[in-house]
């Protein structure tokens, strides 16, 4: 027979939370958006902010003394990250089960916790997914006064800004002059001078493209990009499932239509402009981390303690999403606790581009 601490306290409720699979959509954005991963203490530290350089070594002869050469945008960017922590309260009967001396009985309140932390864990799962969404769509991340995560900068109290340079976004410093709403606008040039302005400015070739709900219909509307669809029956089967062929202009075309979220007053809020595509790299450790933060959590349910040497014995760092539950009096049942510590960065701002199809 469990006890309430087995079933309750912190290191199992920390290890079913974790064990949980989320539901993120993880098939639109990379592994590595999740993967890729650093862990921090606390809630502040730093990233390494890194601009790239296209200068090479200078030649010399060979057995001289070396050069001294300065590295050049490179810096230490502190940041802070992003803390959610909320709390629900268990019906008083889930709280009777558990105490019950009959296993079956004990097995259907330890049936109810995980239920209600499976659904509780996806809060702290779409904030994640949210927040790597508004990275890649707005190259920052919004909130307004009461914590609530935002779709665009309207209303922002909170900005995370990953000072991505005005040259990567809107019109990409002029490479998108004609709108791509017009048949014979030469899109296949715009994407290869992104391409060559990747390269000439970070050095980060552009291989994916995170696309808005009208650029299949842009597309279609080309005459050129139609004629390439066309001439290819694998494209144009993929074309008639609605989804933009991943190859096409030697890009992986990944659809964001369904990057959105559910605010507190009902309303569904979409990230991305539909005439909007993000241009990035594979997703990599040099230009992109999810940094990971701690926070300090009771072990035990009742944290009832003699002196504050043992309450201070009683507390754990947990890693990432956390739980932990207590016991509450008025009424009596339990309150389960829930949070989570994390930040998506750009190492490198200058490595995607924002790019608004239709001036």
């Amino acid at each position: 027979m469990a006890s309430l601490q087995q079933i309750a306290g912190a290191s199992a409720l920390i290890g079913l939370i974790t064990k949980i699979r989320s539901g993120i959509p993880t098939g639109i954005l990379p592994e590595g958006f999740w993967n890729i991963v650093r862990n921090i203490t606390g809630d502040s530290g730093t990233y390494e902010r890194v601009e790239g350089t296209r200068q090479t070594a200078r030649q010399a002869h060979y057995g001289s003394p070396s050069q001294r050469r300065n590295l050049i945008g490179l810096s230490d960017q502190p940041c802070r990250l992003i803390h959610a922590i909320e709390h629900i309260l268990h019906n008083t009967a889930v709280l009777v089960q558990l105490l019950s001396d009959k296993t079956d009985v004990q097995a259907l309140g330890e049936q109810e916790i995980a239920r209600q932390t499976r659904i509780f864990k996806q809060r702290f799962a779409n904030l994640r997914l949210g927040a790597v969404y508004s990275m890649l769509a707005n190259g920052a991340i919004y909130f307004d006064s009461e914590g609530n995560l935002l779709p665009s900068s309207s209303g922002a109290a909170v900005t995370v800004d990953f000072a991505v340079p005005a040259a990567n976004k809107d019109q990409l410093g002029g490479i998108i002059g004609a709108t791509w709403a017009s048949a014979g606008t030469d899109i296949v040039g715009d994407v290869s001078a992104i391409k060559l302005a990747a390269i000439q400015g970070t050095g980060y070739p552009i291989t994916t493209a995170f696309y808005g709900k009208n650029i299949l219909a842009l597309l279609l509307g080309n005459t050129v990009i139609k004629a390439l669809i066309d001439n290819s029956n694998s494209m144009t089967e993929t074309v008639a499932a609605g989804e933009i062929p991943k190859g096409l202009l030697g890009l992986d075309w990944k659809p964001v239509l369904t990057a959105h979220y559910v605010d507190d007053d009902g309303t569904t809020q979409e990230f991305f402009d539909g005439d909007n595509i993000t241009f990035t790299p594979d997703v990599g450790p040099d230009w992109y981390e999810m940094l990971i933060g701690s926070y300090p959590v009771p072990r035990s349910v009742d944290q009832t303690h003699a002196d504050a040497e043992s309450a201070v014995a009683d507390i754990m760092i947990a890693t990432g999403m956390f739980s932990f539950a207590t016991r509450e009096k008025d009424p009596v049942t339990i309150k389960q606790i829930a949070g989570d510590t994390f930040l998506p960065v750009l190492k490198v701002p200058a490595a995607i581009y924002i790019a608004h199809t239709t001036p």
